[in-house]
């Protein structure tokens, strides 16, 4: 393994041992209907199919999808990680496979999985590697899906620059370059931007108005989304959902 996965693993290690993240839990809060989508495109196309969890982590959907009727792999280049996945699973009767593996080189068949998932990984990976990797172990009618992060938005960034702890120094999110670079590999690539105007709710995440608020600030980025697509590169996140190697 390279040192920038070395330094990968020994984060995401200590970081799932210290809970060193949930300082952030104020901020994932208002990510609730990026995660909505996510779940429920999940939940309409796992049923009987064979799903491979990219960083699985702690917070795996690998049960999510077992309960779904999905046959599920889960990796993770944290040792940690996957220890506690395997324990949560056993204890919850769930046959799930979770197994330390490098993203990058899966050891995996070509056309293996029906559907291949993740949250918050590939920013955190060699995206040509891993798009390749995707691509030869996706199905040839198999889908793929993906929330990321996006590297645009001024204010967000300026966070990571205060805060380096919370992160490693080789994470980096996604930006429109790299969103092109599914589209030369994929043949279908469907976005889906989230969380622009809803960051405001981020203060008030405690308080007793805060799901109206957020709900109200979600509507507002769906229009300006809708009639200004320039502001879609300065979200939070994206939702990315692609299919069909090119290659």
């Amino acid at each position: 393994m390279d040192s920038r996965l070395n330094r990968e693993a020994e984060f995401h290690n200590k970081t799932y041992e210290s809970d060193s993240r949930d300082k952030l839990g104020k901020y994932y809060a208002i990510a609730r209907k990026s995660r909505d989508y996510y779940e429920n495109f999940l939940a309409q196309n796992c049923a009987n199919k064979k799903v491979l969890e990219y960083g699985c982590g702690e917070g795996s959907y690998g049960y999510f999808l077992a309960k779904k009727g999905a046959s599920v792999s889960g990796i993770d280049i944290s040792d940690f990680a996957i220890k506690e996945a395997n324990e949560i699973a056993k204890k919850e009767n769930l046959k799930i496979d979770f197994k330390v593996m490098n993203a990058e080189a899966l050891e995996y068949k070509d056309n293996t999985f029906d559907l291949i998932c993740g949250t918050g990984i590939l920013h955190h990976l060699d995206l040509d590697k891993a798009l390749e990797e995707i691509a030869r172990t996706l199905t040839n009618n198999g889908k793929a899906i993906f929330i990321e992060p996006l590297g645009h938005n001024l204010f967000i960034n300026i966070f990571r620059k205060l805060t380096p702890n919370l992160r490693t120094e080789d994470e980096h999110p996604l930006k429109v370059d790299d969103i092109n670079n599914f589209k030369n590999i994929f043949g279908n690539v469907d976005l889906y931007y989230f969380h622009l105007f809803s960051l405001a709710a981020v203060p008030f995440h405690k308080a007793n108005f805060f799901k109206g608020l957020l709900s109200f600030l979600d509507s507002i980025d769906a229009t300006l989304f809708k009639l200004f697509p320039i502001l879609k590169k300065y979200a939070w996140m994206v939702v990315i959902v692609f299919s069909n190697p090119t290659e």
